[in-house]
């Protein structure tokens, strides 16, 4: 074997394991060392072709035409054969290299899809391009369906993520009122109100602003004035904690319908 190929192998057989690696990094770890003894094995194939060539000339010197004819059937028979072996190899290396790389692809649309669940569900900051809703309601005169309606208008406009004041919004989320006082998860809402979104920040700011729209019914109360903002960059907090689903449970893979599964 060349000193190359032996050097590759040497340092795969001496390299420590390293203690409780994650699933994924088992795998790509594995196909790392099994590409590496693929070149080994093809490097240390082509050095001994090279080597029995080289040393060709010397013995057909002195043999005679009988022994020359049969060890030229011999050298092209072992020729066909390393070159097969040459040949599998190159596929087993390409197919190894492939299936490095479609799991690194596999792993990075996977990691896409489960930051985005994770802005869905809250857990995590959200920053982007968006608006601020500022709602000045000295009197108090706001209701919990005016926030409700000026909301849905935001999410109906691309926005991905939304927080009043210091709470974030998730699906389960709900404006109440209490003693008077306006509420959302529970979190008393004081004036003034400022609600920021993340999404489209020029097609949230004109639903805002259509005819008939959240700002119309907003300033139609006495004394409530709004301001909107379109931001290059803003920042939404993540929950304080995840919520808990006490009633849900996803359906198994085999009892869903083709609608559901191609979600």
């Amino acid at each position: 074997m060349s000193s190359g190929s032996e050097q590759i192998v040497d340092e795969l057989v001496a390299e420590p394991p390293r203690a409780h690696p994650p699933a994924h990094a088992e795998r790509r770890l594995g196909l790392r060392v099994a590409t590496a003894l693929a070149c080994a094995v093809l490097g240390f194939l082509l050095v001994a072709q090279v080597r029995a060539a080289e040393g060709l000339g010397d013995r057909l010197a002195g043999e005679r035409e009988e022994d020359l004819a049969r060890i030229l059937s011999d050298l092209s028979a072992q020729s066909d054969r390393l070159q097969g072996e040459i040949t599998e190899l190159r596929l087993t290396l390409a197919l190894f290299e492939s299936s490095a790389e479609s799991e690194e692809l596999a792993l990075r649309s996977l990691q896409r899809r489960l930051d985005d669940l994770r802005i869905l569900a809250g857990t995590v900051p959200a920053e982007g391009p968006g608006v601020q809703l500022t709602v000045d309601d000295p009197d108090g005169l706001v209701t919990q369906a005016d926030l409700v309606d000026t909301v849905q208008e935001l999410r109906d406009a691309g926005a991905e993520a939304i927080a009043v004041n210091s709470t974030r919004l998730i699906a389960s989320s709900a404006f109440t009122t209490r003693n008077g006082r306006l509420l959302v998860d529970g979190q008393p809402l004081d004036s003034p109100i400022r609600i920021f979104a993340v999404g489209p920040a020029e097609t949230m700011a004109k639903a805002l602003g259509i005819p008939g729209g959240a700002i119309d019914t907003l300033q139609s109360s006495p004394g409530v004035t709004t301001t909107v903002e379109s931001l290059a960059q803003l920042s939404v907090p993540a929950r304080a904690e995840a919520q808990p689903f006490v009633f849900g449970r996803p359906v198994p893979a085999e009892e869903r319908s083709p609608q559901d599964q191609s979600g």
